[in-house]
């Protein structure tokens, strides 16, 4: 995978609203929701990686990027079929039944 194409599949699993699995050149899976991405490094950190919530874990997990083998979306969309116009639309509805529209 290129550097390219691996920017692109991060920047999705960022952009989804469940977990992921991620899958390390080592053949470790680490699987969880991908919270935070620097593809460019930092100062604390100078190489490209992802940082991820991972169930039971209280500390973020850092993956650096050279790591990954490949990214996929493994977690239920949490927030699948559900859009802003809905939710207004939902709200609208629940203060006009309590009488406050």
């Amino acid at each position: 995978m290129t550097e390219t194409e691996l920017a692109a599949l991060i920047e999705k699993a960022f952009d989804y609203r469940g977990d992921v699995t991620v899958d390390l050149k080592d053949g470790r899976q680490v699987v969880g929701y991908l919270s935070n991405r620097n593809l460019q490094g930092a100062e604390h950190c100078r190489e490209p990686f992802v940082e991820m919530m991972i169930a039971g874990q209280p500390e973020l997990a850092r993956i650096c990027c050279r790591e990954i083998a490949g990214i996929r979306l493994t977690g239920e969309d949490t927030a699948a079929g559900k859009s802003w116009e809905e939710w207004v639309a939902k709200q609208t509805t629940k203060k006009k039944a309590q009488g406050k529209a």
